[in-house]
C-alpha cells in the first residue's frame, strides 16, 4: 500500500501548525510563501468558560460547562495489526518486540444508561444520548483536553481502565504505561501504539464539554447578533435568555421619543430638567399666586407668590379729616383686601354703587363720606406680594 514518507508527513504537519502551506520537501517552513491555518467553525468551538479545577465526581456538571463521565470503549474495526511489522510503529520498551497482532484503536461511547444517571441539562437532545459515539457527533460532543488547566494534578487528564472480568471497571492503565496510548479529545478516539493482550481498555473517564458552543452564544446576543424580538420600534430586552420586545415599550428614532405604557423607576433618582413635555410645554404649570421653578439638578420648587396678612394697622393719622392711609406691603390684588374701621368692615369698590375706599398700590384712599373719625382704629386683612 502506498504511503507518505516520514519526511513528507512530518513536514506537512509541522508547517500546518506554523501557519504555512507544504509545497516542497526541499523548503523549510521559513521558505514557504503560501499561508495556511487549522480550520474550524463556531458550532465546534467552546463558547463558555471552562473551570480550572473541577472535581472528578461522575455524572455531575461543574461550572455549568463540564461533566465528568465514565465512557465505554469499543474497538474500531479494521485497525488490528502487528506493530512489529514494517511501518507498524512498535515501541522499544521491554517485550514490545515480540507483541502479537491486536486492535490498536478504540472509540469513546456514552453509557447505555447515560440519560438516567447524568445531571446534564442537555441529556437526550440527540447528542448527549444513551450509547452515543463521540466521533459520530462531528464535534457536537467533545472531551475537554488537559491544556484547559494548570492544576496539579490536572483534572482533565483522561484515564482509561481495563474490564474487571465481570463487566465492571477494573484497574487503571496509566498514562505512561508501555502500551503508549493517547486520546484525541475532539473525536474521542483512543490509539494504542503497542498491543498487550493483558491490557485491553474497556472504560475511560474524562470531562466532556456540556456548555454552549460559540455559535449559540453569538446567536443569543453574546456577539451583538441574533434575531430581534417583537416588532419594529420595540425596545429589545432579555426575555428569558432570548431577545424580546413589547408594544408598551417603544422608541421612535425620528422624534427621539421613548414611550412606555407602564411605570418608570430609577433607584438612583433622576437628573436634568424635568419640567417640560416633549412639545416644550411645562407639565407642572404655575397657577394664581403660585410659582414653579426647576433647578439645574432637576429639582422642582413650588412656591406661593402671595401671603396672607392679618390685622395690620394701617399707616396714617386718624384726625377726622385724613383720607390717605398706607399698607406695609403691596397687595397682590386690589380686590383681595378687607379694611376695618373700629372693627366695622368697610365697603370695597366694585360691589355696589357705593364704596368706602379705593386702593392704588399700597395706598388706601377713603371717600370723603367715609373718612375715619379722630382716634379711630384702621386695620386691614389682605394678600401681600412675596418674591
Amino acid at each position: 500500500m502506498a504511503g507518505k514518507s516520514n519526511t513528507s508527513a512530518t513536514f506537512f504537519a509541522q508547517k500546518k501548525l506554523l501557519g504555512k502551506a507544504h509545497t516542497s520537501n526541499l523548503r523549510t517552513d521559513g521558505e514557504e510563501l503560501i499561508g495556511s491555518n487549522i480550520q474550524s467553525s463556531t458550532n465546534l468551538l467552546f463558547g463558555e468558560t471552562i473551570p480550572n479545577s473541577p472535581t472528578r465526581t461522575l455524572n455531575t456538571v461543574q461550572g455549568g460547562t463540564v461533566e465528568y463521565i465514565q465512557f465505554v470503549l469499543e474497538e474500531v474495526t479494521g485497525n488490528t495489526y502487528d506493530a512489529n511489522d514494517t511501518g507498524g510503529g512498535a515501541g522499544s520498551d521491554s517485550g514490545e518486540s515480540g507483541q502479537d497482532p491486536g486492535p490498536h484503536t478504540y472509540k469513546f461511547k456514552l453509557p447505555s444508561n447515560y440519560t438516567s444517571i447524568s445531571a446534564n441539562p442537555n441529556k437526550g437532545n440527540g447528542v448527549f444520548d444513551n450509547n452515543k459515539v463521540v466521533h459520530e457527533t462531528l464535534g457536537a460532543l467533545q472531551l475537554v483536553p488537559p491544556f484547559y488547566s494548570q492544576a496539579a494534578p490536572n483534572p482533565y487528564i483522561i484515564k482509561i481502565y481495563k474490564d474487571d472480568g465481570a463487566g465492571g471497571v477494573g484497574s487503571e492503565i496509566p498514562l505512561l504505561d508501555n502500551i503508549d496510548w493517547n486520546v484525541d479529545a475532539y473525536n474521542g478516539i483512543l490509539f494504542l501504539q503497542d498491543y498487550d493482550a493483558s491490557k485491553i481498555p474497556a472504560f475511560a473517564r474524562a470531562f466532556a464539554y456540556v456548555g454552549k458552543m460559540a455559535s449559540t452564544v453569538i446567536s443569543e446576543g453574546g456577539g451583538g447578533a441574533g434575531t430581534p424580538g417583537g416588532s419594529d420600534t420595540q425596545v429589545q430586552f432579555n426575555d428569558g435568555g432570548s431577545f424580546g420586545g413589547d408594544a408598551d415599550l417603544t422608541y421612535n428614532k425620528t422624534t427621539n421619543t421613548l414611550q412606555t405604557a407602564g411605570f418608570v423607576t430609577a433607584s438612583l433618582g433622576f437628573s436634568g430638567s424635568l419640567t417640560q413635555l416633549s412639545d416644550g410645554t411645562s407639565f407642572i404649570k404655575a397657577g394664581s399666586g403660585i410659582n414653579v421653578a426647576s433647578a439645574s439638578n432637576g429639582s422642582i420648587t413650588i412656591k406661593a407668590n402671595k401671603e396672607m396678612v392679618f390685622n395690620e394697622l394701617l399707616g396714617g393719622i386718624t384726625s377726622g379729616n385724613n383720607t390717605l392711609f398706607t399698607l406695609a406691603s403691596t397687595p397682590f390684588a386690589s380686590n383681595e383686601i378687607s379694611i376695618f374701621v373700629n372693627g366695622q368692615l368697610q365697603t370695597p369698590p366694585g360691589l355696589t354703587t357705593f364704596q368706602d375706599y379705593s386702593v392704588t398700590g399700597s395706598n388706601v384712599f377713603f371717600t370723603s363720606g367715609s373718612t375715619p373719625e379722630e382716634g379711630s382704629l384702621v386695620m386691614a386683612i389682605y394678600q401681600k406680594v412675596v418674591s
